[in-house]
């Protein structure tokens, strides 16, 4: 313990000692904003050791941290831009980093603004936070997420017109604390080729204006597409249970939706005609007896969204019935749409070829 309250003792020494050394110096490192908000990097340092806190590593909320600007060397101070006037570290709720009422906790900080407004090892112990409300020791007790830093003010120190800060986060009683990563938020240096944002090269580069007129899209039409002359197709019969039964195709037909703007969705139900013997008009065999499975073809479909209905079965089909629907708001363009077919005929029914007709609709929902 008596060694570690000697070496804080050499790092504050030292502080002072650089702070005086440093004055004048023409120009601070270019900083790069960083992904948290802070206005550039900020690398935290054991007050009692000198050495870097590596992220994630777990820190007391009584230990010495000190700031610094590099990575490598805690004694390179922060610049503050040009005309701040003071100097202040804080611990915020993140997101409150520049507003000094939203402030948790602060310790008045400074510099000497007649010299280069550095500020060489902030001290940022969040115990020696002793300002403001709720305070640090409410900070500690609650735990949670923080910002952690140094502000550069103006206007007696309410207003913060920079601020280089890490997002740490509290462990609720014990007040330990661990802080983020350094990142920064864009590449910085002007000569990087990995830089997107450096400039090119004088004499390679030229800007053209564009400016496309736009004009605004217009609904198309709801509409279903029937081959002309189209007829399902079926194969021959054969006895099922001593009952006549065949199957067949229905044939493509095809829904386009052009309603761009609407997106409205649609539905399609099917109805059938009773069957009559060509032969004997007065044979009829009910439309029952007629079952159809509905199906959507994937091939020439570009709508989504787009669902098949229950089949109905031979012998106890009920029409109209529910064919294909689409879902309101993705269903614009083409589906393509298909149903397998069963014809079972009464055992009392006469021989023949019976014809029918079935009707499909569309309507919007």
């Amino acid at each position: 313990m008596t060694m570690k309250i000697s070496r804080k003792a050499s790092i504050a020494a030292a502080g002072l000692m650089s702070l005086a050394l440093v004055a004048g110096a023409a120009t601070a490192a270019q900083a790069a904003p960083q992904t948290n908000g802070s206005d550039g990097p900020m690398y935290l340092y054991d007050g009692a050791t000198g050495e870097l806190i590596p992220a994630g590593s777990p820190f007391a909320w009584d230990e010495s941290a000190v700031s610094s600007n590099s990575a490598t060397d805690p004694s390179e101070p922060l610049f503050c831009p040009v005309g701040s006037e003071g100097a202040q570290q804080f611990l915020s709720p993140v997101g409150q980093e520049r507003t000094v009422l939203n402030w948790t906790a602060f310790s008045p900080g400074g510099f000497d603004p007649s010299l280069d407004l550095s500020v060489l090892l902030a001290p940022l112990m969040p115990e020696g936070l002793i300002n403001g409300l709720p305070g640090q020791a409410a900070a500690k007790a609650a735990g949670g997420t923080y910002s952690l830093g140094v502000a550069c003010t103006i206007n007696n120190d309410v207003t913060v017109v920079g601020a280089f800060y890490r997002t740490i986060t509290v462990d609720a009683g014990t007040g330990v604390w661990r802080a983020a990563a350094v990142a920064d938020a864009t590449p910085t240096d002007p000569t990087d080729p990995t830089d997107p944002t450096d400039p090119a090269p004088e004499g390679t580069s030229g800007t053209i204006a564009l400016a496309p007129t736009v004009v605004g899209a217009t609904n198309g039409v709801l509409a279903l597409t029937v081959p002309a002359g189209a007829a399902a197709t079926f194969g021959t019969p054969s006895l099922v249970d001593n009952k006549s039964t065949t199957t067949g195709t229905l044939g493509a037909v095809t829904v386009n939706d052009g309603r761009v703007l609407t997106l409205n969705g649609w539905d399609l139900t099917a109805n059938v005609a009773d069957f009559v013997n060509s032969a004997d008009t007065t044979s009829i065999i009910g439309k029952t007896q007629l079952g159809v499975a509905p199906s959507v073809t994937a091939t020439g479909t570009t709508a989504t969204g787009v669902t098949a209905a229950a089949a109905q079965v031979a012998g106890s089909a009920s029409y109209p019935a529910a064919f294909a629907a689409a879902a309101a708001g993705s269903t614009v363009g083409a589906s393509v749409l298909n149903a397998g077919l069963t014809f079972v005929a009464p055992q009392a029914k006469a021989a023949g070829t019976y014809t029918s007709t079935m009707t499909l609709t569309v309507v919007s929902k």
